[in-house]
């Protein structure tokens, strides 16, 4: 019995003929095409005679393993890269002897690695000429509800046929109608225009993306891997912070049993968990004393990252990040900073992560006397002309000098600022505590930004860190941006290094300094002491 995919192409019907043929000339009862890739194995055609064997099944370890007779042939494109196996096995013995019986599989798979390899290479081609099917919303730049629903039939159907992996990503503006309702509709339509942006430029030209509903967008990711999900995912999210475009993001992917329906699922799951989770914080009347209170117990306190010369490996600075260790579980930023804001208290929160780090920096320069600390800020964090108060307060109780401190301030806020809270830069910067410029290179800040503020340093976006190992074009923008910072006379911090290679080229770029989980992730003090005893890397 032969039981296939209901995509009928060339390969599946090859794939049909060719485990038919097997299974009527070589005496083995089960014969079974399987996809092999970075999720691992699953059936793509079966020619089963006990009807045990289904296609599209993910397989737990190898086929037919306990089998008294059993060959294995594997498919590969034409270029040497693997494709998948065609397995044969059964109870019984191989009609003309086992190697007639492995010796045909191999002359088959060489036929279905040729076959596979074009047919896929033309459905690659035609989904890369009609990524601009249904481009036609003109707020988002992206395609209709229409061209999306078209192209998640065949992209699953591509799938199916091929083994292919693939991933959806859901992104819902959740302040969409309160910025309709609020500011008229011209409001959110500048949001969807910079979500729309957002997406299109974090995808690139590889995969395709939506306006689905009035306030969501969709993104498909083919032949994808889960590193590779993920990263755009934290990209994703990085970049709509930085265009001040507040969503809910939830991530589906595609499993041979389920398809891209499975996946969307999946996807719209996530963003009802990301709400209720918010919901469960923000939504009652009590939500600032709850959260308060949170703050009181220590629940919500500082994560530590440390900051490395890249060229000794050690650790200069630590940065305060706030985390909330929840009865959930340790719950990230987006998650409860929205309601911290609503609820009017990032002014707390600031103070928080300003005692916590330097309680701990006094502890920590026992063992580097010159370790300093980094606190992100907001300028609507607290009122303008307390900032200075409240940092050299802090300093004089805990017996520190200025230049431990150093205050991260995101390009967006540095745009336009008011007269006072200029003048209060300048004060705070004459006090010797540095100011660093964060997400430098996303393009808020400009050149009379570096030179009008008193800015001691700048932190290269992570996005430009992940550029330096794509081409020669990508380096040299990140170069010419390091060259300028330093020109300036200013210090260069990249975020988000994540190889060695990254680290490597950063370096002969003239970056000295940088963070990124190649080095440490964000982790509780208790545990960032081993961390500081010694050197982190040694890139020469």
């Amino acid at each position: 019995m032969t039981i296939g995919t209901s995509h009928d192409t060339t390969f599946t019907r090859a794939a049909h003929r060719v485990l038919e043929h097997l299974t009527t000339t070589s005496g083995l009862a089960t014969w079974a095409v399987c996809r092999v890739d970075h999720h691992g194995s699953h059936t793509l055609a079966v020619d089963d005679a006990l009807g045990v064997l289904h296609p599209q099944v993910v397989l737990d370890g190898p086929l037919g393993l306990g089998a008294t007779s059993r060959v294995v042939a594997a498919i590969m494109f034409p270029d040497g890269q693997p494709f998948g196996e065609l397995i044969g096995f059964g109870d019984a013995e191989a009609t003309y002897g086992l190697e007639h019986a492995a010796s045909l599989a191999r002359v088959f798979a060489s036929l279905l690695g040729s076959l596979a390899s074009a047919e896929s290479m033309l459905a690659i081609e035609r989904r890369i000429t009609e990524l601009s099917d249904g481009l036609s919303d003109p707020l988002t730049g992206l395609a209709t509800r229409q061209g999306w629903e078209q192209r998640l039939r065949r992209d699953d159907q591509y799938c199916r046929e091929f083994g292919e992996s693939a991933a959806v990503m859901l992104i819902e503006l959740d302040d969409l109608k309160r910025n309709n309702e609020l500011h008229g509709h011209s409001a959110g339509d500048e949001q969807l225009r910079l979500a729309g942006a957002v997406l299109r430029e974090v995808l690139g030209e590889r995969h395709f993306a939506a306006r689905i509903t009035g306030d969501r967008l969709g993104a498909l990711m083919i032949g994808v891997s889960e590193h590779e999900v993920g990263e755009l995912e934290r990209v994703a999210r990085q970049a709509l912070v930085t265009a001040d475009v507040s969503a809910a993001i939830g991530i589906g992917r595609r499993h041979p049993e389920t398809g891209t329906d499975g996946a969307l699922a999946e996807a719209e799951g996530q963003i009802e968990r990301t709400y209720a989770v918010r919901s469960a914080v923000i939504a009652d009347a009590n939500q600032a004393a709850a959260l308060m209170e949170a703050m009181e117990r220590g629940e919500i306190r500082a994560y530590f990252q440390p900051i490395v010369d890249l060229r000794t490996g050690e650790v200069t600075t630590i940065e305060a990040l706030a985390r909330w260790q929840s009865p959930d579980g340790v719950r990230e930023p987006d998650q409860f900073l929205p309601a911290l804001q609503h609820a009017g208290l990032l002014g707390a929160l600031f103070d928080r992560m300003l005692d916590d780090g330097l309680e701990q920096l006094v502890e920590f320069r026992a063992l580097l006397p010159n370790l300093q600390l980094a606190v992100n800020f907001e300028f609507d964090t607290k009122p303008v002309n307390s900032l200075l108060e409240t940092i050299r307060e802090r300093l004089d109780r805990y017996g520190l000098p200025p230049r431990a401190l150093s205050l991260e301030l995101s390009e967006r806020q540095t745009f336009e600022l008011p007269t006072d809270a200029r003048d209060e830069l300048f004060a705070i910067a004459e006090l010797g505590v540095h100011l660093m410029l964060d997400d430098f290179g996303t393009g808020f800040a400009s050149l009379e930004t570096l030179t009008s503020l008193p800015i001691a340093g700048v932190k290269l976006d992570r996005r430009f860190t992940g550029q330096v190992v794509k081409g020669e074009r990508e380096s040299i923008v990140v170069k010419a941006m390091i060259a300028l910072a330093a020109e300036t006379g200013l210090t260069v911090i990249a975020e988000g290094i994540e190889t060695q290679l990254q680290c490597d080229r950063l370096v002969r770029m003239g970056c000295r300094l940088g963070q990124g989980y190649l080095f440490a992730l964000p982790q509780p003090a208790d545990s960032l002491a081993a961390v500081l005893a010694a050197p982190l890397v040694s890139t020469f």
